[in-house]
Order: structure tokens, then sequence, then C-alpha cells
């Protein structure tokens, strides 16, 4: 016969909510949708390797970002902010799970998991814990062909 404790934790096991599973990683069904994915991808790389000059590149003059420290953020607040550590992640994975292109217009949304650096200020915000982020980065293709970052939000999901 089952113990007071066991049938308390069988109990409680069969109302816990179930851990969703990762909603599965985005598939190019196009060229034109991989070269979005590729571009979102040198985008996360750039900030990842503090890469200042490739986030340049990549970011459209107008970009703004709605930043998961609560403020709108321009291109140069971006770059600054990646230069002088605010914005730093030890750890910075990033899963697209949506894509669409609409004329030149091309917009990418998924989740992150992040790991601040101890001087960041997602760090003094949220402390030093990995977080769990969704995100949208949207992209305008120029008349070269090039996709630049022009817009993004990111958000981190409560515990």
């Amino acid at each position: 016969m089952p113990t007071p404790a066991v049938l308390a934790l069988v109990g409680a096991l069969a109302f816990a909510a179930p851990v969703p599973a990762a909603p599965p990683a985005a598939v190019a069904r196009t060229p034109e949708e991989a070269s979005l994915l590729a571009t979102d991808a040198r985008q996360r790389d750039a900030v990842a390797k503090i890469d200042l000059k490739a986030i340049g590149a990549i970011s459209h003059p107008n970009l703004r970002v709605n930043a998961p420290n609560n403020r709108i953020l321009t291109r140069e607040d971006l770059i600054r902010m990646v230069g002088s550590g605010e914005i730093r992640n030890e750890v910075f994975e990033r899963t697209p799970e949506q894509v669409v292109i609409t004329g030149d217009v091309g917009v990418v949304m998924g989740h992150e998991v992040v790991f601040p650096g101890a001087a960041s200020e997602q760090a003094r915000m949220y402390g030093a814990k990995t977080l769990n982020r969704r995100y949208t980065n949207i992209y305008l293709r120029g008349e070269d062909g090039v996709w630049r970052h022009l817009a993004r939000h990111a958000n981190v999901i409560p515990n």
C-alpha cells in the first residue's frame, strides 16, 4: 500500500502543468526565406561576438529596438551599449520559429535563451540567471537586395 507521502506526490503530479515543448525551428521554404534567416543568424552572431562593425553593417540607419531593458534604442544606442558591455550575454541562443516576407519587408519571430553578462543592464534588472525571451526582428531589403535590420522587440518571459 502506498504511503500518504507517495499518494500526495502522485496527486500533485497529476495536476501539475505539463512542460511545453519548444516550438520547432523555422525552416526556409524559399531561397528568399533562407537569405532572411541567414541574416537573422548573422545579426545574433554580431551581437554575441561584440562585432560592432558587423552590427553597424547589418543595421538600417533607422533601426529601433524595443529592448528588454524597457527602453527604445536607436542603432547608435545599440552599438554603444554592446561596445560598453551594457548589452552583453555569456550565452545567447536564438531559435527562429516563423519567417514571413511581404514585398521587401521580412519578419522573423521566435525565442531566445540568454545568460546576461555580469555588468549588463539585464543582469542588474533580472539577476545572474538564464532568461527566456520572445523576439521579433524586422528587416527591410534594400535596392541592393541586402536585408537590413530595421526593428526589434524582445521581452523576457516571466518564470
